[in-house]
């Protein structure tokens, strides 16, 4: 009895222990199912950081940290080179003192390296806000430097690189401000020794040949024009116009200087007779013109009257020449482009000068509901030629006149592409006295 209670327990505690057995496994598969699921979510999460960070070093690439803030652009790549090691190494379902890094080290990492890249931002937003004008400077005279000015232009960018170190390190920013205007004033002294070597220096050379002995008002008049150009150059280094305008001018005067110079040397080396001569030779050149172009004999007044009387009778004839300019206008009368409906009776060309040739008359395009009545010359004087007066390229309906006067041909007056229901009912009447 006592073997038939053992064997029935036995039996019950088998059929317990089994049924335990079936509930752990299936407890451990569904456990195992939500670990796999945590582990999956973790991964993408590194992931998604890592890949976000990456892009943002890839664009950092093309800002040129390693000129506004070197010191933390190392920094980051050291950074992003750590974040990838630890990342490696990451495994979910490691993690733990004996395992891998943990998911709060893996995106301790990360943030490093994008805390440095927003760092970098910062700091480079800071040394163009505050290096604006240097930085302007340096990048306009980049073009403009020679083995000559090679020396200047890398002390400056030391300095400038100092510069950036202090404010990347947060220093002192009234020290700061001080090593700015320092900069800016190298900057400033290089652009004009650029522009000075430019314009002014080949100046200076054929200045230095002149003998301020020998010619005292013309060196004077130069050394003047080249000190306006100092004036533009230190003013307004970067105004090419006027940089031009007086570098050309100065040269101008050089170029008189030296003439004067030729001209007094060679008036030194003559004798008492040969100056006479000398003077004699330009009083000649006056004269001449003086009768060439005034009509007038200057030989009995002295060089300064004759030099006067030419002026003045030169401003006279250009002051009618422009008189007659302006009466030309007024009475020429010029029919392009005439609107629609515009009547044109009458064209006359009056007070024509005795010597003038008439030569033609023409309209031109005119408008298909314009009628011409009349070309009229008036008051033509008697010795004036009139040869003949033709209508070219007229429709097949209009007539063509052919007037002689006195057997001398008439010139041309033409209307050429005239509309075909341009009427012509009167053409050329000629008065003649």
């Amino acid at each position: 009895m006592r073997m038939l209670k053992i064997t029935h327990t036995a039996l019950l505690l088998t059929l317990v222990t089994g049924c335990a057995s079936f509930d752990n496994k299936v407890a451990s598969t569904a456990e195992l199912q939500r670990i796999a699921e945590i582990n999956i979510q973790a991964n993408q999460r590194v992931n998604d950081a890592v890949a976000l960070v990456e892009q943002n070093y890839l664009k950092a690439s093309d800002e040129n940290f390693t000129f506004y803030a070197p010191k933390t652009w190392k920094s980051i790549q050291q950074n992003i080179t750590d974040m990838h090691d630890i990342v490696n190494r990451f495994d979910p379902s490691d993690q733990g003192f004996f395992g891998g890094p943990s998911e709060e080290q893996v995106f301790t990492s990360i943030r490093e390296a994008s805390n440095g890249l927003d760092r970098a931002e910062q700091t480079k937003a800071k040394v163009i806000a505050f290096l604006s004008k240097p930085l302007a400077d340096i990048e306009y005279l980049s073009p403009k430097i020679t083995p000559t000015w090679q020396r200047d232009f890398t002390y400056i960018n030391k300095s400038m690189s100092k510069l950036i170190h202090n404010i990347e390190t947060n220093n002192a920013s009234s020290r700061q401000v001080a090593n700015r205007d320092k900069l800016q004033k190298k900057l400033s002294e290089l652009e004009i020794n650029i522009v000075t070597a430019e314009y002014y220096s080949p100046l200076e050379d054929k200045f230095k040949q002149l003998n301020q002995r020998l010619i005292p008002q013309s060196y004077n008049r130069v050394q003047q024009e080249l000190q306006n150009l100092t004036t533009v150059i230190t003013s307004s280094p970067r105004d090419v116009i006027a940089l031009n305008d007086a570098a050309n001018l100065a040269d101008k005067y050089i170029k008189s200087a030296e003439h004067v110079s030729i001209d007094v040397n060679w008036i030194n080396k003559l004798n008492k007779k040969q100056r006479e001569q000398i003077v004699l030779n330009y009083r000649a050149t006056v004269e001449d013109l003086g009768h060439k172009f005034l009509g007038q004999d200057l030989s009995d007044l002295s060089y300064k009257q004759q030099v006067s009387t030419f002026k003045l009778e030169l401003s006279a004839i250009l002051s009618e020449f422009e008189a007659e300019s302006v009466q030309v206008a007024s009475n020429t009368i010029t029919l392009e482009n005439a609107p629609q409906g515009t009547n044109v009776t009458n064209t006359t060309l009056e007070d024509v000068p005795k010597d003038e040739n008439v030569t033609s008359t023409t309209l031109e395009d005119a408008p298909k509901d314009e009628n011409v009545t009349s070309t009229t010359l008036e008051d033509a004087p008697k010795d004036e030629n009139v040869t003949s007066t033709t209508l070219e390229d007229t429709p097949k309906d209009e007539n063509t006149i052919d007037a002689n006067i006195e057997d001398e041909p008439i010139e041309t007056t033409q209307l050429t592409t005239l509309p075909t229901t341009l009427s012509t009912t009167n053409t050329n009447t000629v008065e003649t006295n």
